[in-house]
């Protein structure tokens, strides 16, 4: 089974990035045969798509296909969203549109927000209600919010993060694999061809 982890913030070396590699780290104690893929888009930036995404030049070529096909043979997903202005990123709302080759198509996805203060809900909501229509990502009920981000340090946090959220991780963690393992026999009557679009 094979999880991506895509960290959606603009800033090399991020707290986003942080919390990747924590998690990253979390899901191999979990279950260690993983298969496991990272993207951080400050280090991979993509441009905004536009139609020259087609013509299969430049980025959209050796590099993009590299990234597609880890993210097309990926069971499952988290998205590591800071909050920009009460928003989701610019770089994750892109990594949707670039991605029309059923790269997420029904499989369970886990929504990490990450706030440097009290905030980080809006990202969630946003892209619950917009990043799946094309895309068929099936977001998990689930969702984690680390906020006071900077304090964040499992097993000893700052006064601004509860000590429960380890456990919480770990099992929201176990949710989205037991959702990638048991989806994947959902995949064998999907219809991309036909009604590879939302209605």
């Amino acid at each position: 089974m094979k999880i991506s982890i895509i960290s959606a913030s603009h800033r090399t070396n991020s707290q986003s990035k942080k919390i990747s590699d924590f998690l990253y780290n979390n899901l191999i104690k979990i279950k260690s045969d993983l298969d496991m893929y990272e993207l951080d888009l400050a280090e991979k930036p993509l441009p905004l798509w536009s139609p020259d995404k087609k013509n299969g030049k430049g980025v959209w070529g050796e590099t993009w296909n590299s990234i597609s096909d880890n993210l097309i043979k990926s069971d499952g997903f988290i998205l590591v969203v800071p909050e920009y202005g009460g928003m989701a990123t610019p770089a994750v709302k892109n990594i949707f549109l670039l991605c029309g080759n059923g790269e997420f198509a029904h499989k369970p996805g886990l929504i990490v927000s990450v706030s440097s203060g009290s905030g980080g809900a809006y990202p969630i909501g946003e892209l619950r209600s917009s990043s799946y229509k094309n895309t068929h990502i099936m977001w998990i009920p689930e969702n984690i919010i680390i906020r006071n981000v900077q304090e964040f340090n499992p097993g000893s946090h700052g006064k601004n993060i509860p000590n429960w959220l380890d456990d919480r991780i770990d099992y929201v963690l176990n949710l989205l694999l037991a959702y990638a393992s048991n989806m994947k026999p959902l995949r064998t009557i999907i219809n991309r061809k036909d009604f590879g679009n939302g209605m």
